[in-house]
């Protein structure tokens, strides 16, 4: 019922409900179609299984370092409890559940109705109820949620697919509280990038199928940064991540020239 009544209320929203847009049709045309073999391990997400081996530590440790009022009373199986997070493309909800069973209330978003078809039905089978989809844009989110505000914000591996990453970024921004964190995983624009996250990952090695990136959408960690300043936000963290597609394994690295990961609290004043 939930998923139906989201479906209705981005399809019902008026044209003219915001002037600008995030969403590319083709991205979401991309991922819709894989939308079946998000939770296959051996599919073509295993790197984002893979990757929740950094980036969910990484959000965790970033919350209660900067945010540590908002975890009340967690123990050891629910780090984040008493955290609201919005989930902004949350594809098939890898990254979300994993949140939520560290006792964080999730609310995730995705455009794509069937990446969030294929997110309910594994979020029932475990039966998580503190994790909740939602067919949706974030700035249609924004738009119908005016006063909801999240102690965190995750956009992992989508701002290189969507359209006006500076206004998504604001969009995003908007959606946190006073001092609220915001966490970016994404691909640099670089020759190193295109080297590996393209040539290799897509068309030497199939880590991913071919077409899934456009390295003139990657951003770099000046742009984002750039994109925080102008909205009140302060970077508290930035680190270079390097997949072995052989192991499929990550790691941290040094170097930022292909992955990363960025970290950002929002001004308590704003």
């Amino acid at each position: 019922m939930l998923l139906k009544r989201s479906i209705i209320a981005i399809r019902n929203l008026p044209r003219n409900y915001c002037s600008k847009s995030t969403l590319s049709e083709d991205e979401i045309q991309k991922f819709s179609k894989m939308a079946n073999e998000w939770w296959d391990i051996n599919g073509p997400f295993n790197g984002l299984h893979s990757l929740n081996q950094l980036r969910v530590p990484f959000i965790r440790n970033g919350i209660s370092s900067y945010q540590k009022s908002t975890i009340m009373n967690a123990t050891p199986a629910s780090l984040l409890a008493g955290c609201s997070i919005l989930d902004v493309g949350c594809g098939g909800g890898i990254l979300s559940e994993s949140l939520g069973r560290l006792g964080a209330n999730v609310t995730a978003i995705d455009p794509s109705e069937e990446n969030v078809a294929a997110a309910s039905l594994h979020a029932q089978k475990l039966k998580l109820k503190n994790v909740t989809y939602e067919v949706n844009s974030v700035e249609n989110f924004q738009t119908l949620n005016p006063t909801t505000l999240f102690d965190a914000v995750t956009a992992s591996e989508v701002i290189e697919h969507v359209e006006n990453p500076e206004f998504f970024i604001q969009t995003c921004t908007n959606l946190l509280k006073p001092g609220g964190s915001l966490f970016i995983t994404t691909i640099n624009r670089t020759a190193a990038s295109w080297a590996l996250a393209i040539c290799a990952a897509e068309y030497a090695l199939n880590v991913v199928p071919k077409g899934t990136h456009d390295w003139n959408k990657f951003v770099t960690p000046d742009e984002l940064n750039s994109f925080f300043t102008k909205n009140g936000c302060q970077l508290r963290q930035l680190h270079g991540m390097a997949y072995n597609p052989f192991l499929n394994k990550w790691h941290w690295s040094r170097c930022t020239s292909v992955n990363y990961a960025l970290h950002a609290t929002k001004s308590v004043h704003n």
